[in-house]
């Protein structure tokens, strides 16, 4: 073999080496690449999937949330209509409460126990251990001297032609001032007051939410002193008056002791007597208030506002 034979040899061996080595390489690289996209959409795989759990969780909540809050909504609602604040309970207590109520099965020991605690505060006594006794009884006593306080918006989404007692399951349990047929009192707004009158629950009322709008009678009160407040005359009495006032926000009512230091006047500031007292008056009271239903106060002053 000649010497530039041996020379062509070497170089062709080695471009083979070179082609090999450029193939195992390419193949490597490729290899490496399959590998890094398979991490890459693995990941991705990864990443969407734990995005969809995500959301899941949070809609899952969310939709946890907004039952939990609509249903201590209506617990706080219901339990007010016989005198329990739901505020003073556990939340998760005062929905089982609820339930356990309007259920009428009276099953939970917890719920005997807050009927019977609130019987007790208001002076109901000498009840059966039995939750639906004590309820009935707390619904009785909050009919007479409860006054609900409304929105218009509830008024207004009363349908003709709805029962009477449809109309309280949407209004709520208040206090009944009638007597022979219901009227049943109702604060609206803070400023105006709303009678409900019928004869029987069942009867069908004719009007629509926009017409007993129409009804509403004005009663804003004048929050300038706390002991000072607007009034209607219920009864008289020779050197007492019992008054309603709604949407007074300490009572709905209160017996009035008239003293000889009690002013008595008309809104133009004339003199008055107590057999001149009538209609709409602006009280104002000592502050001294004895606990009671009604409770019972003093009138410092009494200005009649309706007079001829």
């Amino acid at each position: 073999m000649t010497e530039k034979e041996l020379f062509r040899k070497v170089i062709e061996e080695n471009m083979i080496n070179k082609e090999e080595i450029r193939v195992r390489v390419l193949q490597s690289a490729n290899r490496a690449d399959v590998i890094k996209r398979k991490e890459y959409y693995m990941r991705k795989r990864i990443i969407v999937t734990a995005a969809a759990l995500l959301v899941v969780c949070i809609t899952s909540f969310s939709a946890y949330m907004a039952v939990d809050a609509y249903e201590y909504n209506k617990a706080e609602r219901f339990l007010s209509e016989i005198g329990i604040n739901a505020g003073e309970l556990p939340r998760g207590e005062a929905i089982e409460v609820y339930k356990d109520i309007k259920s009428e099965r009276f099953s939970l020991p917890v719920t005997v126990s807050i009927l019977m605690e609130k019987a007790e505060e208001i002076g109901i006594k000498n009840l059966p251990n039995d939750g639906k006794a004590i309820y009935d009884a707390l619904l009785a006593y909050n009919r007479l001297t409860y006054t609900a306080k409304i929105t218009s918006d509830q008024i207004r989404a009363i349908k003709a032609g709805m029962t009477y007692k449809e109309i309280i399951d949407q209004l709520g349990v208040t206090k009944d001032i009638g007597s022979g047929m219901h009227i049943l009192q109702y604060a609206v707004d803070g400023d105006k007051i709303f009678y409900l009158s019928f004869a029987n629950e069942n009867d069908i009322c004719e009007k629509s939410g926009e017409e007993l709008l129409l009804t509403l009678v004005d009663d804003n009160q004048d929050n300038t002193d706390d002991n000072t407040f607007n009034a209607t005359l219920v009864i008289r009495h020779n050197n007492s008056i019992r008054v309603s006032c709604p949407n007074y926000k300490h009572f709905d009512e209160i017996d009035l002791s008239i003293t000889e230091n009690t002013v008595i006047e008309f809104a133009d500031g004339r003199k008055a007597t107590i057999d001149d007292i009538q209609g709409k008056l602006r009280i104002t009271i000592t502050g001294e208030i004895r606990e009671s239903y009604p409770p019972q106060g003093t009138a410092a002053k009494i200005v009649i506002l309706n007079a001829d």
